[in-house]
């Protein structure tokens, strides 16, 4: 057993190969992961510690998904041998060169998945089981219409990850959209449940293309920093799979986020807890031919369950402007949250705010009636409860 351990694709460098501990052969490489795997788990005093699988540079193959838990079956899966509060950590980095260590699900694995199945990249045995940190890691997927899950972080007690992109070879771009859409059940990056116990729970500089869901944040805590989804079905969706440990009042905060060209905005999926959801400097380019497929805006599919504030800005693709009259909500949603375009001005004419989409509890001087308004949901109305 060793805290490192180093590993080589088929086509990684000669110098690469000579350094390994293993070489992958471009055949069923998911059960060299997993060797390595199972040996950085190490005992140390008593307890159980991790390591460190680093992945040179080279593509790596997936041809199956061996291994299984109660969610479905596995390509690489931890143990779970921690407790709530002594996780085992474990690392698994590829190069820092950019989209240089790549994971490729083949048509073979992509083949196997039935159609009511779900399937994941990696996950863990058990609920609890560790504190896992991918680095630098580019996945490819065959197509789009199979429930598979690339990192799937479930039964991961906490989930780091950074530089992380996931790719479907099969996805639309700006011009082109890709129909059917993406099976909601494809999802790239997948939170945990309920409680990180205090453990990382960031992820940062992650980017999806073309999966169903690009981020299916759930559990609490987590930090979803600068990270992008783009040519799918939904960018991100909130607590959208069933969470049967934990609380999810604890709040969610996300910086940055790109969403474009995607064929829905947000999902909040039935949350009783009234989590607290932040987002700054959302970023939409919500290009017409993809909403066209769906048209769904941000929802709550029980509206006041969530709270908390969202700002943003919209256009229709690259090289347009805001767009102040694009609207986040359904109508009935985000009744508990401040939401805010940022190209709405607080001081404007009654023209400029009419041609707003103005959110609830927005509040405007309007300096032609010479008054402050406010946007109810059901229209705008002055201090006194007159319609403007």
């Amino acid at each position: 057993m060793t805290d490192t351990l180093y590993i080589a694709a088929v086509d990684s460098s000669d110098r690469d190969k000579e350094t390994a501990d293993i070489v992958c052969s471009g055949k069923n490489d998911q059960d060299v992961l997993q060797e390595a795997l199972d040996r950085v788990f190490i005992p140390v005093n008593g307890e159980i510690r991790g390591g460190r699988i680093i992945l040179a540079p080279g593509n790596y193959y997936i041809d199956a998904f061996p291994r299984k838990n109660v969610n479905g079956r596995v390509a690489v899966m931890s143990k779970a041998v921690s407790n709530r509060f002594a996780h085992i950590g474990i690392l698994i980095s590829g190069s820092e060169r950019t989209e240089s260590t790549v994971l490729r699900i083949t048509k073979e694995a992509y083949d196997s998945v039935k159609e009511n199945e779900s399937c994941s990249l990696f996950a863990t045995e058990g609920h609890n089981g560790n504190h896992h940190v991918f680095k630098d890691i580019y996945v490819t997927v065959y197509d789009d219409q199979k429930n598979i899950i690339c990192f799937d972080g479930r039964f991961m007690g906490s989930l780091g990850m950074r530089r992380c992109k996931c790719l479907c070879d099969s996805r639309g771009n700006y011009s082109n959209v890709r129909q059917p859409l993406p099976s909601e059940g494809f999802i790239a990056f997948m939170g945990t449940y309920g409680s990180n116990n205090m453990f990382e729970y960031k992820w940062e500089f992650c980017q999806a293309e073309g999966f169903g869901q690009g981020f299916a944040v759930g559990g609490e805590h987590l930090l979803l920093n600068k990270c992008a989804a783009l040519f799918g079905r939904y960018g991100i969706s909130f607590n959208n799979y069933e969470q049967p440990r934990g609380v999810y009042a604890h709040p969610i905060t996300i910086m940055k986020f790109i969403d474009e060209a995607n064929a829905c905005f947000w999902k909040f999926a039935a949350n009783k807890y009234k989590q607290c959801v932040n987002a700054y400097n959302t970023s939409f380019e919500a290009v017409p031919h993809w909403l066209a497929l769906d048209g769904r805006l941000s929802y709550e599919e029980n509206p006041g369950d969530y709270c908390g504030h969202i700002d943003y800005v919209a256009n229709q693709g690259y090289f347009t402007e805001n767009d102040p009259a694009q609207a986040f909500w359904e109508k009935g949603s985000g009744i508990n949250f401040n939401t805010v375009n940022n190209t709405h001005k607080s001081v404007c004419s009654t023209d400029e705010r009419l041609r707003y989409a103005a959110n609830i509890g927005q509040e405007v001087f309007d300096t032609d009636m010479k008054k402050k308004l406010i946007y109810t949901g059901d229209g705008w109305f002055d201090m006194m409860g007159n319609p403007a």
